[in-house]
């Protein structure tokens, strides 16, 4: 496709040194023979880049006290001074409020002042923390960088839409949008004024941009209104995901011939860094705003002495137990994860947590770019050398990266849920996402580095989601129901109703109304409604959410021994002041029982 009103692009090329500020790590982290013994007993390896003094901690559910907390950090005020550091504080982390999980709300901050700390020292600090009382977990907070490489500056065609057959996903749409579907581009921000996205951002009902800015705001600072990207690539990640079609400029996002709105959320600073912590606020804040689908084009490597075959967050937990889906870009370190490159066994955050989808690049042929990442932990390859996209300042760029391909995966997922959803909004769950990915490739070439074996192919991908075709049987998150259950039909005078089951009559487990939540709370829902139930919702209902999705489901699988009471697993923390709803559904989504009780949270 020729590009129009397609600003002219430097021929020069990078200088050696530019090409390492902007790979994730730089190449001189790769040496050595063997993993340091440093990594021994470290749960996330130490990452190649630290914000110094930095600590992520997780506490024990039950210590999340003031009595406890003060005792934590009397505990690490000893090991900052046994380090030679001084205690700057344990700060919990901010998040939007909602129903959370108790080891998200559980998150804090830990820094350590005066003192330049080396890689050995911050392996030593972490094996420390992690003995202290109640902490569940510790990771010292990462500064990551932008996943992206410029390549040809005269790339004058989209490939990747042929790549994984976009054209032919948008006519099952039938000249119609389909159904809204919300990806939040969480990067360097995006250019407000961009004359190829304006159209695509979703406003709120003042006709507001939803945007925010988490730089500089640290564990727990209030975001910002200062999204405008200053960096470039993060007006490019938007772009790959859906600039505007049919509008006789620029280019084409993958998603655009759907109803696909896009969040932008500034976690990165112009030179293309920004810290883990940032970056989690605001993955947090975007699924709070109602995003579907969160890409992260951006991520930096851990080193560990061992290989891991799961890589749990609280964070990811939380989002894929509400229905978010995340892609993020596998790296472009030309590393096989999982694998020992001789410095440790190397893994690339966020890309390789549990619950993220890794996504390779792959370049015109259809092969793996020699730049991208690779190996255990990363799932699926798409479309990202030479991708034309919209870029800062009103321009057009082609740049190459795994932060390319992650953004083309996101759209093509976007793309085939607006094609496929059908009211109220259906989710589908993470691993359901990730079993339909696994035979939605258009090759087969890439057995050996990627689990998926090839590149996305979006048709398949919408024409199995169409025909209902989602592995495992799971019914997906949905939003805040209509409190009026729905009534049965009436039955024909010749022939009489069937015989239903009375329902029992379902009841919150030791909650009164009005009650005060201070503490994580696993919520029971007992009298399970027989006969045609299959699963209970769970609902955190507030002014400034009248519509959540829900935050729990319950099969019958978490059924007790007597056959009538059901608990979540995990336990949640509810913020503001709302009300808790538990709705039960037949096979079909139809309301068979719906309860309400008025509580107050944190």
């Amino acid at each position: 496709m020729k590009l129009k009103n397609m600003r002219p692009i430097s021929r020069s090329r990078l200088q050696p040194w530019m090409h390492m500020a902007l790979a994730l790590v730089s190449l001189s982290s790769i040496y050595a023979c063997q993993p340091s013994t440093k990594l021994e007993n470290l749960r996330h390896g130490v990452p190649a880049n630290v914000v110094p003094g930095s600590y992520k901690l997780t506490v024990a559910a039950e210590a999340n006290e003031e009595e406890s907390l003060n005792a934590i950090s009397a505990e690490a005020k000893t090991v900052a001074e046994e380090l030679g550091c001084g205690f700057g504080g344990l700060q919990a982390l901010s998040w939007e409020p909602g129903a959370i999980s108790a080891d998200l709300a559980s998150t804090y901050q830990l820094k350590l002042t005066g003192c330049e700390q080396s890689e050995d020292q911050v392996a030593d600090t972490l094996r420390k923390l992690q003995t202290l009382s109640h902490i569940k977990d510790v990771e010292a907070e990462a500064s990551i960088q932008l996943a992206q490489t410029e390549n040809d500056p005269y790339k004058e065609r989209q490939y990747h839409l042929d790549k994984i057959k976009r054209d032919q996903a948008c006519d099952l749409l039938g000249g119609k949008l389909g159904q809204q579907v919300i990806v939040a581009v969480v990067d360097s921000g995006v250019d407000k004024d961009h004359a190829d996205l304006q159209s695509q951002f979703l406003r709120d009902a003042n006709g507001q941009i939803v945007g925010a800015s988490f730089v500089g705001k640290g564990a727990s600072g209030r975001p910002d209104g200062n999204w405008d990207d200053q960096n470039g690539h993060g007006t490019h990640v938007a772009g790959l995901v859906g600039a505007a079609s049919n509008n006789n400029i620029g280019v084409v996002g993958v998603a655009s011939c759907a109803n696909v709105k896009i969040i932008p959320v500034r976690v990165m600073d112009a030179s293309g860094r920004g810290s883990s912590i940032e970056i989690d606020r605001g993955v947090q804040w975007a699924a709070a705003q109602g995003a579907d689908i969160i890409n992260l084009s951006l991520g930096g490597n851990n080193f560990l002495a061992q290989p891991k075959n799961s890589h749990p967050s609280a964070l990811y937990s939380d989002l894929a137990s509400k229905g978010v889906i995340v892609f993020a870009a596998a790296g472009n370190e030309s590393l096989r994860l999982g694998v020992n490159s001789g410095r440790g066994y190397a893994y690339s955050y966020p890309a390789s947590y549990d619950n993220v989808i890794s996504v390779a690049a792959t370049d015109a042929r259809d092969a793996l770019a020699g730049f991208s990442n690779r190996g255990a932990t990363v799932d699926i390859a798409a479309p990202g050398d030479q991708d034309v996209s919209t870029y800062m300042g009103g321009g057009y760029k082609a740049l190459s990266g795994t932060s390319m391909a992650s953004p083309v995966a996101a759209g093509a997922y976007a793309l085939a849920l607006s094609i496929a959803r059908t009211p109220p909004k259906d989710r589908l769950k993470h691993n359901d996402v990730m079993a339909l990915l696994m035979k939605s490739v258009r090759t087969s070439n890439l057995k050996s580095e990627v689990t998926a074996g090839g590149v996305m192919d979006t048709l398949v991908l919408a024409d199995a989601m169409l025909k209902g075709k989602t592995p495992g049987g799971d019914n997906p998150s949905t939003p805040m129901p209509n409190p009026t259950p729905t009534p049965n039909p009436t039955p024909t005078p010749e022939q009489p109703a069937p015989t239903q089951p009375v329902p029992t009559s379902m009841s919150f487990v030791g909650l009164t109304e009005g009650q005060t939540l201070l503490k994580a709370t696993r919520f029971a829902v007992t009298g399970w409604p027989q006969g045609k139930t299959y699963k209970i919702y769970l609902y955190w209902v507030t002014n400034s959410d009248p519509t959540p999705y829900a935050f729990a489901s319950l099969d019958r699988s978490d059924l007790d021994a007597t056959g009538k009471l059901v608990q979540t697993p995990d336990a949640y923390y509810l913020y503001g002041s709302g009300t808790l709803v538990a709705e039960a559904v037949d096979t079909s989504g139809s309301q068979v029982q719906l309860i309400k009780l008025k509580l107050s949270g944190r």
